[in-house]
C-alpha cells in the first residue's frame, strides 16, 4: 500500500527528477561524471569545473525544471476548468500568441526587461485563448474541436513568429529558440526572472486544489459546493496563462509538455489536484529535462532543440488522445 500512496510516487518521481538533473549537468563538451557533480554540490571538486557547471550548464538545468513545471501545471488547470483532456497551453494557442508578442517586445525594445517581455507574452497568450475559446465555442466546447481550432491557431502563431524573425532579421540562435523551444545559451537572468513568478503561482494554486476538486465535477456541483465558478475560472485561467508566457518568454515554444504531463499524473497518484499539481509539475519537469538530455547527448557535438524532442515523444501520445477523445463522442452521440 505504501508503494501505491500518492506520497511516495511524488517523493520517487523527485528523486528521478533530481538524478536526471544531475546527469544531464554532466553532459557537455567534456562529460562530467555524476559523483563529481555531487562533491561540486558541497563544494568540493575542481574549482574550474565549478565554475563551468554553476555558471554555464546549471542555468539551463534549473530553467528546464522550472518551465517544464509550469508548462504541466498550466496544463492541469487548463483541462480542469474546460473539462477537457485535450487542453494545454500548446492546442489552446497560448503558448503561440505569448510566443509572438514576446518576440516582438524583445525585438522592438532590445533593451527592455525580462519582465516587460514576460508581460507581453503574458497578453498575447490570454489574446489567442480567447480567440481559440470563441471559434471553438458552440453550443459547448466540443474536446475534439477545440483541439483542432487550437493547432490551427497554433500554427498562424508560429507563421507570426517566422515572419517576425524573418522581418527582424534575427539571428540563427535566435530563430532556433523561439520556433522550436531551446534552452541552449541560457543564463541566470532567465532563471531569476522566471522562479519568483512561478513559484508563487505554483504556491497560490496548492491553494485552491479543493476548488479544483470542485470545478473537475462539474459548474454545477462546484456551484452547489459554494464556488464562484466563473470567476475562479478566470481568475485560474489567468495564472495558467501567466505561468505559459513566462515560459515561453524564457525558452520559446515548446509543445506538448502541458497535455500529456497532467494524464500521466493522474495514472500515477490519482485525481485530488493536491498531488496532481505536485505531481505534474514533477512529471513535466522529468520530461522537458529527458528532452534536454536526449538532445545533447545524441548528436555531439551538435544540439537538438528540447522542443523538436519533446515533440517527437508527444506528438504520438496526443494524436492516441485525439482518437480515445473522438470515440468517447461517438459513443456519447
Amino acid at each position: 500500500m505504501l508503494r501505491r500512496h500518492p506520497t511516495f510516487i511524488l517523493t520517487f518521481t523527485a528523486a528521478a527528477v533530481f538524478i536526471l538533473a544531475i546527469v544531464n549537468v554532466g553532459i557537455g563538451d567534456f562529460f562530467i561524471p555524476p559523483l563529481e557533480i555531487m562533491q561540486m554540490l558541497i563544494g568540493q571538486g575542481d574549482a574550474d569545473l565549478r565554475y563551468i557547471v554553476f555558471n554555464y550548464r546549471a542555468p539551463r538545468i534549473v530553467l528546464a525544471i522550472l518551465v517544464g513545471g509550469a508548462l504541466a501545471v498550466a496544463g492541469v488547470i487548463m483541462q480542469t476548468i474546460l473539462n477537457n483532456s485535450l487542453a494545454a497551453p500548446d492546442t489552446l494557442g497560448v503558448s503561440g500568441g505569448a510566443a509572438v508578442t514576446a518576440l516582438v517586445t524583445a525585438s522592438v525594445l532590445p533593451s527592455t526587461s525580462m519582465t516587460s517581455v514576460s508581460l507581453a507574452a503574458f497578453i498575447g497568450g490570454a489574446a489567442a485563448a480567447f480567440i481559440v475559446y470563441a471559434l471553438a465555442y458552440k453550443d459547448g466546447a466540443n474536446p475534439v474541436r477545440l483541439a483542432l481550432v487550437g493547432v490551427s491557431v497554433s500554427a498562424l502563431c508560429g507563421s507570426g513568429v517566422e515572419l517576425s524573425l524573418l522581418k527582424l532579421d534575427a539571428n540563427a540562435q535566435t530563430s532556433l529558440l523561439w520556433l522550436n523551444g531551446s534552452l541552449f545559451g541560457r543564463t541566470w537572468e532567465q532563471v531569476l526572472t522566471l522562479a519568483p513568478i512561478t513559484i508563487g503561482i505554483l504556491i497560490v494554486l496548492l491553494l485552491f486544489t479543493k476548488t479544483l476538486d470542485s470545478l473537475k465535477l462539474g459548474g454545477q456541483i462546484a456551484m452547489g459546493l459554494g464556488v464562484s465558478v466563473e470567476k475562479m475560472k478566470m481568475l485560474l485561467l489567468g495564472l495558467s496563462t501567466l505561468l505559459t508566457g513566462v515560459s515561453v518568454s524564457a525558452v520559446g515554444m515548446i509543445g506538448f509538455v502541458g497535455v500529456i504531463s497532467p494524464h500521466i499524473t493522474r495514472q500515477l497518484v490519482g485525481l485530488q489536484h493536491r498531488y496532481v499539481l505536485p505531481g505534474a509539475a514533477l512529471v513535466g519537469s522529468f520530461l522537458l529535462l529527458l528532452a534536454d538530455t536526449i538532445g545533447r547527448s545524441v548528436l555531439q557535438p551538435l544540439e537538438i532543440p528540447a522542443g523538436i524532442v519533446i515533440s517527437l515523444i508527444g506528438a504520438p501520445y496526443f494524436l492516441f488522445l485525439l482518437y480515445q477523445e473522438s470515440k468517447q463522442g461517438k459513443r456519447e452521440a
